[in-house]
């Protein structure tokens, strides 16, 4: 109680010393904002590793003229979301009729651990074939894969999302804090600075 009373005395009195701690906290949290903004359009991943079956996923499409990846976030993971998943990209986006889509999806982990390796499996749902990924930012790991596809196919990967309604200032302030939002512009964003070569760069579709 006496440490607690002497604390409050000394801050009615002396009030200079609180403020120059609040300054000091609010200057901490402005610069960790500024470095997160900072490097969210920053390509993290350095290496991308697959298990045995996303490798054959991805060996049997790169056989096809085009790779098409349908981003997905994923809710109950059975045949009717992919068949529906499907069905919407392909009328919103154009995808040539017959072409086989992979789908890609990225679970949030915790949004400051910026692991340099994105690690992807292959699964079969219902005949759909589904890679996943666990990452701290899902634009920075769809952006890496693309790129990865790129490499080592030889051949532009074609990624497709849907279009987000709402105010884009609040998912910009999500994707910031927790590394989801508006996944497709930041995915661009992240690609375009990442190759230059506009004719090299994977293409991004919206619907």
């Amino acid at each position: 109680m006496i440490f607690i009373y002497t604390t409050a005395v000394n801050i009615i009195e002396r009030p200079e010393g609180l403020q120059i701690a609040g300054i000091f906290i609010a200057a901490i949290i402005v610069t960790s904002l500024i470095s997160r903004v900072w490097r969210t359009t920053e390509l993290r991943v350095t290496e991308v590793i697959l298990d045995e079956n996303a490798r054959r996923f991805i060996a049997e499409a790169a056989q096809n003229e085009e790779i098409h990846l349908i981003a997905n976030h994923p809710d109950e993971r059975n045949g009717r979301e992919y068949l529906l998943k499907e069905r919407e990209q392909r009328a919103d986006n154009n995808i040539p009729h017959g072409a086989r889509v992979l789908f890609f999806e990225v679970e949030v982990r915790d949004a400051s651990d910026f692991a340099p390796v994105l690690r992807v499996r292959g699964e079969e749902v219902a005949g759909y074939r589904v890679l996943r990924a666990e990452s701290a930012s899902v634009p920075n790991a769809i952006a890496a894969f693309l790129l990865y596809l790129r490499d080592t196919t030889g051949k532009r990967p074609h990624a497709y999302f849907g279009w987000v309604e709402g105010n884009p200032l609040k998912y910009l302030a999500k994707y910031i804090l927790f590394g989801e939002g508006d996944i497709a512009p930041v995915t661009h964003e992240v690609l375009r600075k990442a190759e230059r070569d506009p004719a090299r760069r994977p293409a991004i579709h919206i619907g």
